[in-house]
């Protein structure tokens, strides 16, 4: 059954693999290259938070666009449009240039997956969505790891570097606009009331916020911050790298950890734990060891990176499903809000106080995640495991589509349940 939905789609779950991959490797190499460049750290970090605020716009523009013209059009203006960002910044290396391209990028990026993921799930059966979903986030999570080994192909002082992001952009468009299915419907999501949601599920829309933050932060400069210290470029991978396989194999565990129990416990847990393993790649800096520091990055990545899918996840537990769509819409936009502001605030520390003051930050915005979730814990009754739904397991690069339609799978599946405790009580 698996094998009969994966190969009618192969063609669209290997463009968005070799998206991801342009993706990962031009965030990398652009922070890379910013510190050859010797721009200021703020500055980096400016430059690099531009692809969350053009994730943001993309994510509210995209849908209209898909409406007006079409699915393929969009996606082939779109892609167009971040093969030549990045070629630019190769053209002129310029801090501000940098950042507009840099929002253009993010823009064109929330195309590319919002396109590919509505095209996925219009093509998907109830019967298939969850499988699909699962080898869909296991991609995204591969092609983020398997960009930072790219990194290797060339030196990022030339140009090579970024044709190759744009070669893989392009090379992602042939099997996608060749496939034969027809185009999905999008809908535009409801008007968000940011308000309302923050009333609803204070400690959900936090820790997605404060997700982003760390997100963005360690992202962004954890090649600023390994080149600074005199890492190679070859180390800078696997150092970045490491990031990505911890959140990879520890995301499912920990999921599933926090649907046996409440799951505000599981957040406070893993905030803490994140907080304290932040310390690690510092540690490892100190005592001049590199597997210290992999394995600090490896932590991060396990405990850190999670947060979002834990936090969207308690969302959802408190949602009515005609609330899903404005939900999933609005948690990207305070994730994406996140993700532009931690690299500036992150930047500035690490000026102003220390090059680590990257991971005191990341432990800072854990441990305030718990205790907000301490807060909520102590003053609000505790949730019905039964009453939760499926942990929502979400990557680091994914639209209101995916999201809201992981939602919609966990509500079926909570939905299913009831009916045949109904149907047992009946019998």
């Amino acid at each position: 059954m698996v094998k009969q939905t994966i190969l009618p789609i192969w063609s669209l779950l290997f463009g968005i693999s070799i998206i991801t991959m342009a993706s990962g490797l031009q965030g990398s190499l652009i922070g890379i290259r910013a510190s050859l460049e010797e721009f200021d750290t703020t500055v980096t970090g400016l430059i690099m938070s531009g692809y969350y605020v053009g994730f943001i716009i993309g994510s509210i523009l995209v849908p209209i666009w898909v409406k007006n013209v079409g699915h393929i059009r969009v996606f082939a203006a779109v892609a167009s449009l971040a093969s030549i960002t990045i070629l630019m910044q190769s053209v002129i290396v310029d801090p501000w240039f940098w950042a507009l391209m840099r929002t253009g990028t993010g823009l064109c990026y929330a195309g590319l997956f919002i396109v590919t993921e509505s095209w996925l799930s219009d093509i998907s059966s109830n019967e298939t969505r969850g499988r699909l979903f699962s080898v869909y986030m296991t991609i995204l999570w591969g092609g983020s790891i398997l960009s930072q080994m790219l990194l290797n192909v060339a030196s990022p002082s030339g140009y090579d570097l970024f044709i190759l992001t744009s070669v893989l952009i392009s090379f992602a468009l042939v099997p996608l606009l060749l496939v034969r299915t027809p185009s999905p419907t999008i809908v535009i999501p409801e008007k968000l009331h940011i308000v309302n949601l923050i009333k609803t599920v204070p400690l959900g829309v936090t820790g997605v916020t404060l997700a982003g933050l760390v997100i963005g932060a360690v992202l962004s400069l954890s090649a600023v911050y390994a080149q600074s210290i005199g890492m190679n470029v070859g180390e800078i991978s696997f150092f970045i790298g490491a990031s990505y396989v911890g959140g990879l194999l520890l995301q499912w565990p920990i999921g599933r950890l926090s649907d046996i129990q409440d799951r505000r416990v599981t957040i406070l847990w893993v905030a803490v734990i994140g907080a304290i393993t932040a310390f690690v790649v510092p540690l490892g800096m100190y005592l001049d060891s590199q597997n210290i520091m992999l394995l600090g990055m490896f932590l991060i990545g396990a405990f850190s990176f999670p947060m979002y899918s834990l936090s969207a996840s308690h969302v959802n537990d408190l949602l009515r499903p005609e609330q899903v769509l404005s939900a999933s819409s609005g948690l990207i936009l305070l994730n994406g809000i996140g993700g532009a502001i931690g690299p500036i605030v992150a930047a500035l520390v690490m000026d102003f106080l220390d090059i680590n003051a990257l991971y005191w930050f990341v432990a800072l915005v854990n441990i305030s995640i718990g205790f907000v979730a301490v807060f909520y814990i102590n003053h609000r009754a505790p949730m019905v495991v039964e009453d939760q739904g499926d942990q929502v397991q979400v990557a680091l690069s994914v639209s209101p589509v995916v999201t809201a339609e992981m939602f919609v799978e966990a509500d079926s599946t909570i939905e299913t349940e009831e009916e045949v405790t109904e149907i047992e009580i009946k019998l």
